[in-house]
């Protein structure tokens, strides 16, 4: 298991990307985002959570005008920066 804090600046985003060997659960300790999936988009506010199963695409987006704070908990088979895929 590994845990991160990750800050998404206002009116940008992270990667729309998976993992093969690991899950993330992701807890918004401060402001709002959209989570962006295959087929899906979810809007989190504060102290609000989501999990990310293994494979999943997934996009973290803050179309706001604060950053947005996540704790992430990474979780399965093999935590390490390496496990991913990015869509171009």
């Amino acid at each position: 298991m590994k845990v991160k804090e990750l800050t998404v600046n206002p009116q940008s985003s992270l990667s729309m990307q998976r993992h093969f060997k690991r899950s993330e659960y992701w807890v918004v300790e401060e402001g709002s985002c959209n989570v962006a999936g295959e087929d899906q988009l979810v809007i989190l506010s504060t102290h609000e959570t989501i999990d990310i199963p293994v494979n999943k695409w997934h996009q973290l987006i803050n179309p706001h005008e604060i950053p947005c704070r996540i704790v992430e908990i990474q979780y399965g088979q093999d935590c390490i920066e390496e496990d991913i895929e990015r869509q171009q």
